[in-house]
């Protein structure tokens, strides 16, 4: 069977990943302007550290929002009506900021307890100054809640485009306050950036959502059949997602023990990863979880496999290149966006190591995601818990075991290593509840997506080959070094795609208008018809 994008869930991953690449360019260009400014030393892991915790935290309520309300939403708006469906928006914003207020009230409380635990090998300077920003983000954590549901309602009316621009909005506010205050304030400013990015957030959402038929009215009952479903839907998911904070606490206690600036290089490392692979191929998830919630929801078990095949496939179409890619520019590509200032050639090298062993996550995160959606859309969340235990047991395993011999290279390994095993659980799980769920279908597009990603490598080998024969110096080489392989390697990957036969011509014709006509027209010329739908 040959997959094509052109479908529904073709476009929506589309318009999420092109404003996610905002996002991308923003995050990275924020982790350039911080290291530029402080380096990377006591100021950033401190930073890096007080801020683990409260972004587990808005990614934990990101997925709550995303399996358990959103499935919820839409299916009250189907079964009862609009107005029950604003309503469990209305009760459920109101009760969820509530409960998350008196846990980032306990949080603030703790976090002389929670930062101590993280920065063991820290001294006691960088201690302070992550307990006081520590203190500060559980502040703003609150308004997050409201965020994630909106975004989560948002994308029940097949809205991705401005969702899929959250960080596009909080990495615009943090580099404008830290390129202001940076200097008076310190990493603090990224603080003030943050609040203001929320804020930001808030208004356009509600704004949309607005002219959806939402008004919001506190609904302010705990106790309500649909907050006590919520609560026992949430709670097998909490544990899970504490698992992640737990692999987060030893990364930054391994990290503080082995030195300076460790934390602040695997945080780096991590942030590249998440922002190409977290916002490009999360995009795909994001975009998977309404068909995929409402074919599960209908019993249609069918359907549900037929959308994770097609899932899997848009995420091969994303990842496989991807990693070939940085596979390639890891080291040009960190030089490139943090080589400068305080940051020296041997941070680039240690940074572009450990960006290199984390290639695999990539895939691997998202993989996890995508099969843990057949079982939220049934309200099964007992079986993903067991499967991120497994997971999280082997990382911290892994992580004790190697660190001795490879030092901070461990966690990205361990990392790897354990996402190995729980993909596979979660697939086991499945088969013995639908079956054969057919993802051999996907072998052939699989196939010609790897061959397009073998002609792109080609390629970009050549143009690694001339460089030496290119004039540029100095900063002109890194954009060299970065830009006309990826360019080359981009170039051939397209048109490889499209040979073929991977890519669907007709998604060129429907791109959004803000890329102009030439795509359409270069289809024209090569002579593939326009999609009649």
């Amino acid at each position: 069977m040959s997959f094509k994008t052109g479908s529904q869930m073709g476009r929506h991953a589309f318009s999420t990943v092109t404003s996610a690449s905002f996002g991308i360019v923003t995050s990275v260009l924020l982790d350039a302007v911080v290291i530029a400014l402080f380096g990377m030393g006591r100021q950033t892991d401190a930073y890096f550290i007080a801020v683990t915790i409260p972004t587990v935290i808005i990614t934990i309520l990101l997925l709550q929002a995303t399996r358990v309300v959103q499935p919820v939403f839409m299916r009250k708006r189907r079964a009862e009506g609009e107005a029950a469906g604003w309503n469990y928006i209305n009760l459920i914003m109101t009760g969820g900021t509530a409960v998350v207020t008196a846990v980032c009230i306990i949080g603030a409380l703790l976090s002389p307890l929670l930062i101590r635990v993280q920065a063991t090998g820290s001294p006691h300077d960088a201690v302070v100054l992550s307990t006081r920003l520590s203190v500060f983000l559980f502040f703003i954590l609150p308004l997050y809640f409201p965020i994630v549901v909106m975004r989560a309602t948002l994308n029940s009316f097949d809205i991705f485009a401005l969702p899929g621009a959250t960080k596009f909005f909080e990495n615009i506010f943090k580099i404008l306050f830290v390129l202001l205050l940076g200097r008076k304030l310190g990493v603090q400013a990224l603080v003030l950036g943050m609040f203001a990015g929320a804020l930001c957030q808030i208004s356009s959402f509600y704004f949309v959502l607005k002219r959806k038929g939402f008004r919001y009215k506190p609904i302010f009952r705990l106790k309500h059949p649909d907050m006590i479903q919520a609560y026992s839907l949430i709670v097998f998911q909490l544990a899970g997602q504490l698992c992640g904070v737990g692999m987060e606490v030893v990364n930054n206690t391994l990290g503080s023990m082995l030195g300076a600036g460790n934390v602040s290089a695997l945080r780096l490392a991590t942030r590249v990863i998440e922002s190409f692979g977290g916002l490009l191929a999360g995009s795909i998830i994001l975009a998977a979880m309404p068909t995929v919630a409402a074919s599960a929801a209908s019993g249609d078990r069918e359907g549900t496999k037929k959308h994770l095949q097609h899932a899997l496939y848009l995420l091969l179409l994303v990842t496989v290149p991807l990693s070939v890619w940085l596979g390639l520019m890891h080291r040009p590509l960190i030089a490139f966006l943090y080589e400068r200032a305080r940051f020296s050639a041997a941070d680039t090298t240690l940074v572009a190591h450990l960006l290199l062993l984390m290639i695999p996550y990539i895939f691997l995160a998202r993989w996890w995601g995508l099969l843990e959606l057949p079982f939220f859309a049934e309200q099964n969340t007992r079986t993903p818990l067991v499967g991120i235990l497994i997971t999280t047991t082997l990382y911290v395993i892994f992580s004790l075991l190697l660190v001795k011999g490879l030092g901070i290279y461990a966690i990205p390994i361990a990392r790897s290593l354990a996402g190995l095993i729980g993909p596979c659980f979660l697939i086991y799980m499945l088969r013995r509840r639908m079956g054969n769920l057919g993802f051999g279908a996907v072998r052939d597009s699989a196939m010609q997506i790897c061959a397009a990603s073998l002609i792109m490598a080609v390629f970009m080998f050549l143009a690694i080959w001339l460089l030496p024969a290119l004039p540029p110096q100095g900063f002109g080489a890194k954009v060299l070094a970065l830009g006309l392989p990826s360019a080359i390697g981009a170039i051939a990957l397209f048109m490889s795609l499209l040979i073929l036969g991977a890519l669907s011509p007709s998604l060129l014709h429907r791109l959004p208008p803000y890329f102009g006509q030439w795509p359409s027209r270069l289809l024209d010329l090569a002579g593939y018809p326009k999609d009649p739908l």
